[in-house]
């Protein structure tokens, strides 16, 4: 019996000699591993954690989207970041960093805690994207992040926060921090995380609240600092035609809006 190795293993451990090994370097079984530990007085629990899977996952995903652009010519950039809510420990967040320093990997923070990590841990130059609830303290924690020299965006999930924004740009004199809006589409994914996105979701700007934003950065002067469009469908996506469908409905809204907005006297 092999407990399904072949099916939840992605090559990533295999059974031989009755012993289930880690498919890298000398091939150490989970045993050996197990065994060595508890010659230190280690005793369980134990958690552990291979760098090497890491370093796969990361190579995997920016190769995927290397071989899609290739195949459709698409000519823009990919940029990643991790989402810093999913996994905090130390060991774990510097190895990332240092294995995708070569990809200029970066990370998601969500809180003013997270905001911290990235901005102590985070590669030259690699992004760092700021989503969730922001009170005027994590806005100006922000624009430290931006003065220090971070690639830092705002994602606003609603007008107070880019109300936030603005004031504190009018009081600062160093750097900006680049602004994302979060946008509500009418699709949504599928799954049990559908409701979390879609017209009905909690959080992002309705088209008639965008067309209130882009007038509002423009006003402002800060039309170069606005970089991104970021939405959400749902968590746990296991078809990519809603995925295909929201992409496109997107730049559609996105276009006709932005042209609206930006040309208005």
């Amino acid at each position: 019996m092999d407990y399904g190795i072949k099916t939840w293993g992605n090559d990533n451990f295999f059974i031989e000699d009755g012993k289930v090994k880690v498919n890298t370097g000398c091939e150490p079984s989970l045993m050996e591993i197990i065994q060595e530990i508890r010659k230190d007085g280690i005793r369980g629990p134990i958690l552990l954690r291979f760098p090497h899977l890491i370093q796969k996952q990361i190579r995997m995903i920016y190769k995927s989207f290397s071989d899609a652009k290739k195949e459709f010519s698409y000519e823009g950039s990919f940029n990643a970041v991790y989402p810093l809510k999913v996994n905090q420990f130390p060991n774990f967040v510097k190895n990332l960093v240092s294995l995708g320093q070569k990809y200029n990997y970066g990370l998601e923070a969500g809180s003013k805690a997270e905001l911290l990590l990235a901005m102590a841990y985070n590669n030259p130059n690699a992004p760092i994207t700021v989503n969730g609830f922001k009170d005027n303290e994590m806005i100006s924690l922000g624009f430290i992040a931006a003065e220090m020299g971070h690639n830092i965006t705002l994602t606003i999930e609603g007008l107070n926060e880019l109300e936030s924004i603005i004031s504190i740009a009018k009081d600062r004199f160093g750097c900006v921090p680049n602004i994302g809006l979060r946008i509500r589409l009418h699709s949504s994914g599928i799954g049990i995380w559908a409701k979390s996105g879609g017209i009905n979701s909690k959080f992002g700007l309705t088209s008639t609240e965008l067309l209130e934003a882009v007038n509002m950065i423009r006003d402002a002067n800060l039309l170069e600092k606005f970089t991104m469009i970021h939405f959400h469908i749902g968590s746990q996506i296991t078809d990519i035609a809603p995925l295909k469908k929201s992409t496109k409905g997107s730049w559609k809204y996105l276009c006709r809006t932005l042209s609206y907005g930006c040309n208005q006297p």
